[in-house]
C-alpha cells in the first residue's frame, strides 16, 4: 500500500474522545435503572395515590418518563449499530477489502453521520426522562395534609432546582450538538 503525502482525515471520531463510551455506559446502565425507579414509583402512585396531592399529575409524569427511558435505550442500541473502529473492520474484512478505496471511506462517514444523529436523539430522550422523572419525584413530594409539610416543600424545591438544572443541561448539549466536529488525522498531519 502506498502512502499518501496529504493528512487522511477519516473516518471522524467522536468530540470528545471518550462520548461514545459515555452514550453506551447511559444507555445501558443508567437508563434501564432510572426506567426501573421511575416504575417502581408508579407501582407507589397507583397504590398509595389517595396519599398524593395530585396523583394524576404524578403519574402521567412517571410513565412519560419511563416511555422516554426506554426510548432512549432503544435509540442507543439502534445507534450503536453505525459507531465502529478500525479493529472491527479488520475483524470482518480482508485487507484487499479494506483497501477498496474512497467508497470504504464515504460508508465509515455516512455511518458516522448516522450514528451521530441517532445517538443525539436517545441523548435527548435520556435527558428528556431524567428530567421528566424529577418532575415527577418533585410532584409526589408535594405535601397532600399538614404533616412535616415544610420538610415536604424543601424536597420538592431541591428536587426542582434539580429538573431545572437537567433542562439547562439539554439546552446546553443541544447547542454544542455539531458545533464540534474533529477529524482525526490517520498519519499525524495537523488536521
Amino acid at each position: 500500500m502506498e502512502h499518501r503525502k496529504e493528512p487522511s482525515t477519516w473516518p471522524r471520531v467522536p468530540y470528545p474522545l471518550g462520548y461514545a463510551e459515555a452514550s453506551v455506559s447511559t444507555q445501558t446502565v443508567a437508563a434501564p435503572l432510572l426506567t426501573a425507579a421511575s416504575l417502581s414509583l408508579l407501582g407507589v402512585v397507583l397504590v398509595d395515590g389517595n396519599d398524593f396531592r395530585w396523583p394524576g399529575a404524578t403519574l402521567l409524569l412517571v410513565v412519560t418518563a419511563s416511555i422516554s427511558l426506554i426510548g432512549s435505550i432503544q435509540l442507543g442500541a439502534d445507534a450503536r449499530r453505525f459507531l465502529y473502529n478500525r479493529q472491527t473492520l479488520e475483524a470482518w474484512y480482508t485487507p484487499e477489502e479494506l483497501d477498496r478505496g474512497p467508497l470504504a471511506q464515504v460508508e465509515q462517514e455516512a455511518h458516522f453521520i448516522v450514528w451521530k444523529v441517532r445517538n443525539q436523539r436517545a441523548v435527548i430522550a435520556f435527558n428528556s426522562g431524567t428530567m421528566l422523572l424529577v418532575f415527577a419525584v418533585s410532584s409526589a413530594l408535594i405535601p397532600s395534609g399538614d404533616d412535616h409539610a415544610v420538610w415536604h416543600w424543601i424536597a420538592t424545591g431541591l428536587a426542582l432546582a434539580a429538573a431545572l438544572v437537567e433542562a439547562w443541561w439539554m439546552f446546553h448539549l443541544h447547542r454544542e450538538f455539531g458545533q464540534k466536529n474533529k477529524p482525526k488525522s490517520l498519519d499525524g498531519g495537523t488536521n
